[in-house]
């Protein structure tokens, strides 16, 4: 028979040495599996957990393992529970960490990891995906007891980008070309015509956009990020694909090369197709665009922001 001593002293509920409130504590790092189900889909996330609270300072630590088992029991009850929302994983484990710590004040929980689908690619080949994920909830607890959260919902996608510049440097070549040829003869018509549907050499970039989503309210204001992933690549040149075969691979170059976009042009692009989604009225809640262009002829990368709210964002596409 195995002796289980009882312990009486709760060390973590004594008085703190030093009288000095602690703004942020807990667990990082937990890998976990989420099984998200909506009405027609369902998809894999993989998240890595972190459940951090706020310190009073007359108390010396936080329950620690009451973090790491409301992480384990939210995760456990979404197999027979699961969830519609990324962000709805986020906010059980926030609800849950003020129960469990009655002595906090703030709350903060990040679910931030890979999201796998299966779609179809060219129409014709079924394969799956992966992209970067992450939802982010914020409590807060008035001297009352009421509790106020605050979402941020974010996701990332990759697409191709073609220069302008670089293009419209090899148009003039290629135009100077044709005029100071003796054994050719093209009328400026023909020519202006010519530039203008004939794809042109420039450089390309794999381009990493993102899009964060501040959300007030996740039962009235859903934001798939399915969705998020579709505006994001839907602003670049091209949408870069895993198995490309020669036609293919011809398609996309042509498609991607007539539809040229600087990092600025692909932000902008995600701002207005973002408001051209069936996304709910997000209010005053921000949102940011960010795009990276992993650049193909310099040392550097490319780096562009947007950031503004949705009332604003709204406003200014709306009278474009």
């Amino acid at each position: 028979m195995i002796f289980i001593p009882k312990f009486k002293k709760d060390l973590q509920n004594s008085d703190s040495f030093i009288s000095l409130g602690i703004d942020k504590v807990g667990i990082i790092g937990v890998d976990k599996k989420v099984e998200i189900v909506q009405e027609n889909k369902k998809y894999s996330f993989y998240p890595r957990i972190s459940a951090l609270i706020s310190l009073p300072p007359n108390q010396r630590g936080i329950h620690m393992s009451r973090s790491s088992e409301t992480i384990e029991e939210v995760i456990n009850e979404s197999v027979y529970k699961p969830a519609t929302t990324i962000e709805a994983v986020s906010d059980r484990i926030a609800r849950k960490l003020f129960k469990e710590h009655p002595y906090t004040s703030k709350i903060e929980v990040k679910l931030e990891g890979k999201m796998i689908i299966q779609l179809k690619e060219n129409q014709h080949r079924v394969i799956q995906k992966s992209y970067d994920v992450s939802s982010i909830v914020y409590g807060r607890k008035n001297e009352s007891g009421v509790q106020e959260f605050e979402y941020y919902i974010g996701a990332k996608a990759m697409g191709m980008s073609c220069c302008p510049c670089a293009i419209d440097l090899s148009k003039e070549y290629a135009e100077s070309v044709l005029k100071n040829r003796d054994d050719i003869n093209i009328s400026s018509e023909d020519m202006k015509t010519l530039l203008n549907i004939l794809p042109f050499a420039s450089h390309n970039q794999r381009s990493i956009g993102s899009i964060n989503v501040q959300v007030k309210d996740i039962n009235k204001q859903q934001i798939d990020v399915l969705e998020l992933i579709d505006v994001i690549e839907e602003s670049m040149s091209g949408r870069i694909q895993s198995i490309l075969k020669r036609p293919d691979e011809a398609q996309l170059v042509r498609t991607a090369h007539l539809n040229p976009l600087f990092a600025e042009d692909i932000v902008r692009g995600m701002a207005r197709n973002f408001i051209a989604k069936d996304f709910p009225d997000l209010g005053e809640g921000e949102i940011i665009f960010q795009v990276e262009s992993l650049e193909s002829i310099h040392p550097y990368n490319v780096y562009c922001e947007l950031k503004l709210k949705y009332s604003e964002l709204r406003k200014l596409i709306l009278e474009e």
